[in-house]
């Protein structure tokens, strides 16, 4: 009997050294300890706009981005790449003790003129992710505006030259809600031999027009709108990328499975909160 209350009253004892150890761990560390997984802050930004009259839900100013990257330096951050992260899962390589990834949607022609200043300014890095048909618009109309402005084929290529931006595969055409089809979700009523197709054929047709107006094709595919159904992760493998963007919000944990590098989850930043307001309501 004494040995079965000693057994009891050493598991109870454990069991509160385990809990403690991740409680530490989880404030001082940012660590996950098990799996050896590590936690992965990512930030989701939109469009970045001078004039404050135009702030939004998806629009900040170039001082918000700014503000933001110094909170994070404060409170211990490390800014790293989409590259780092999969090197982590795929090889060990280490990360910092609190990475956090900054992620940039839809290729406003503001991330080059802005953001991209500012990267180079604080030492931070970024994805910023491009759809592909816009890219196209206005490269051929070759408008530069930064307010409704998307980048063109030129400014993809120096971001690629850029040992500051990675550059993401945001879709050839699925950004839009006007076509029968939420962004790259399938549609009702759709079979999934119909819906395979048409999104492979889409993300080639992106991959294709990076490769002959760049050279390069990205690894990182961001869902427009965070839309999407069953199927598209193994598609996106099978067409070599290694990462995928939703716009799910919460923390991620990246382990050695490839499984942890797909649908990541981001915190969309909006306009109208401090820094600190905003980290802490991401849990920071």
């Amino acid at each position: 009997m004494k040995k079965i209350r000693f057994i009891l009253a050493f598991a109870a004892m454990a069991a509160v050294i385990c809990c403690a150890a991740v409680f530490f761990m989880r404030r001082g560390g940012y660590t996950v300890t098990s799996g050896g997984g590590k936690e992965l802050l990512i930030v989701m930004y939109h469009s970045v706009i001078a004039d404050s009259s135009k702030s939004g839900k998806y629009v900040v100013t170039p001082d918000t981005v700014r503000d933001d990257i110094m909170y994070l330096k404060n409170e211990g951050y490390s800014f790293v790449s989409a590259q780092e992260v999969i090197d982590y899962s795929e090889r060990g390589t280490p990360l910092p003790v609190k990475p956090v990834m900054l992620t940039f949607d839809d290729g406003h022609y503001n991330f080059y003129s802005h953001v991209m200043p500012i990267l180079e300014e604080t030492g931070a890095k970024a994805v910023s992710s491009v759809v592909g048909s816009y890219t196209d618009e206005f490269s051929e109309s070759n408008i530069k505006n930064t307010t409704y402005g998307y980048m063109r084929w030129s400014e993809v290529y120096d971001m690629y030259l850029s040992n500051r931006v990675e550059v993401g595969n945001h879709s050839y055409d699925f950004h839009s809600v006007d076509k029968g089809r939420n962004g790259a979700q399938r549609k009702k009523g759709e079979s999934k031999a119909d819906y395979k197709r048409v999104f492979c054929a889409d993300t080639e047709k992106a991959q294709n027009r990076f490769l002959s107006k760049t050279g390069f094709a990205p690894i990182i595919y961001t869902y427009p709108f965070g839309a999407y159904s069953e199927g598209t992760t193994e598609w996106l493998r099978d067409m070599g990328f290694k990462m995928s963007l939703s716009c799910t919000e919460g923390i991620n944990v990246i382990t050695n499975n490839p499984d942890s590098l797909f649908m990541l989850k981001r915190f969309n930043r909006p306009s109208g909160l401090t820094s600190a307001d905003f980290f802490e309501r991401c849990g920071v």
